[in-house]
């Protein structure tokens, strides 16, 4: 299967000056993209990034942000809408706890993505995601209830398309398909498939600078088994303080000049906090932590509702730095702890296969571009 991030790579590195040429040289205008830029296609191992309430089309203007670097998080960056590029982290051996024989568990995750437009014409954007992700583990460990061998790759390969649309009257609305396969072993067959949606309508508030968002969100390999409404107040009292109050619930506030605090939760084990400081000539440190999960449809499974869950807590710290205007380098080391693996249909069910894995360190890195 290494042969699809080769092709990946291939596609996504050489289609940035292709794509989007022949949209209409005009000034950019701003579309609402909001919390789901991340979430849009969250069949990933990741939180998701701190509100933000219009983002650029086709581009995105400023590469390294003051928004705590939300996007890129600890190498992992699954497939999703989030800076484009290539992204892998790496996770020495660690013991497994509640192994009935000594086993050890290490894992090397990589991802790419990237999301262009494909066509805009006055207020309606089109634009094509695509993604791939892909953890490869080094451990002999056994699956305690099945007695199977714990998988030892896993992929998330999706590709989608998102139509945005903004009404004359300050109104905007969105709506997302995504097709793909998260598995052991991807389309081998339909039940290792999924399609995932969402939708949002973004109102704005009476005093036209605040606004009103309402959203639906589902995947079959998401955090929650059933579709996932949203309603939240978007608050902007001045340029140093945003949040969205509801669901999604995010703040980013700027206390002082360079450094940025931001605090996002999406139901139910998407957590992420972090601070970001502005060195200056386009450099950034940042540090926080994160509650992450991922999911998977294994091909073998015995039920076929299970899925095949992983959860991490992490500290991680980090620098990121803009080589260009066109490419941003992110390297990033942490602690990740509280982390387990096992088959069952929600966090919230009694997991069969648990494997407990040892604390330990991990390093990652990223090479984000924007086209």
């Amino acid at each position: 299967m290494r042969w699809i991030f080769a092709l990946a790579c291939s596609i996504f590195l050489g289609i940035g000056s292709g794509w989007g040429q022949d949209l209409p040289c005009q000034e950019v205008q701003s579309v609402p993209l909001p919390w789901f830029q991340d979430l849009a296609l969250e069949e990933d191992f990741e939180s998701v990034d701190s509100f933000d309430p219009a983002i650029p089309a086709p581009s995105v203007n400023n590469l390294s942000r003051s928004d705590g670097g939300m996007s890129g998080r600890g190498g992992f960056g699954g497939p999703g809408m989030g800076d484009p590029g290539y992204k892998a982290a790496w996770y020495p051996s660690s013991p497994i706890s509640n192994s009935q024989t000594p086993s050890d568990l290490g894992l090397v995750r990589q991802s790419i993505s990237a999301a262009y437009p494909i066509w805009r014409k006055d207020g309606d954007t089109v634009l094509l995601t695509a993604g791939v992700r892909n953890t490869m583990f080094s451990t002999d460990a056994i699956l305690p209830d099945t007695q199977q061998l714990f998988p030892q790759q896993l992929w998330n390969i999706n590709t989608g398309l998102m139509h945005i649309h903004k009404f004359e009257s300050g109104w905007s609305s969105g709506l997302k398909t995504t097709f793909g396969s998260a598995s052991d072993k991807p389309f081998i067959n339909i039940n290792v498939m999924n399609v995932s949606f969402f939708g949002f309508l973004q109102a704005p508030a009476k005093n036209e600078r605040d606004s009103w968002l309402f959203s639906v969100f589902y995947s079959p390999v998401g955090n929650v088994e059933f579709p996932l409404p949203g309603i939240a107040y978007l608050w902007k009292p001045t340029d140093n303080l945003q949040a969205s109050i509801g669901l999604p619930f995010s703040v980013k506030w700027k206390p002082v000049e360079d450094l940025t605090l931001s605090f996002s939760y999406i139901p139910v084990t998407n957590i992420n906090a972090r601070a970001t400081y502005l060195l200056g000539n386009g450099l950034e440190v940042y540090g926080g932590f994160e509650w992450l999960n991922e999911a998977y449809f294994l091909a073998d499974r015995a039920v076929l509702l299970d899925r095949f869950l992983g959860f991490e807590m992490q500290l991680i710290s980090g620098l990121r730095w803009e080589l260009s205007s066109n490419a941003l380098l992110d390297v990033n080391a942490g602690y990740a702890f509280n982390r387990y693996y096992g088959n069952g249909q929600s966090q919230f069910s009694d997991l069969q296969d648990q494997v407990d894995v040892s604390p330990g360190a991990f390093l990652g890195a990223g090479l984000l571009f924007k086209f």
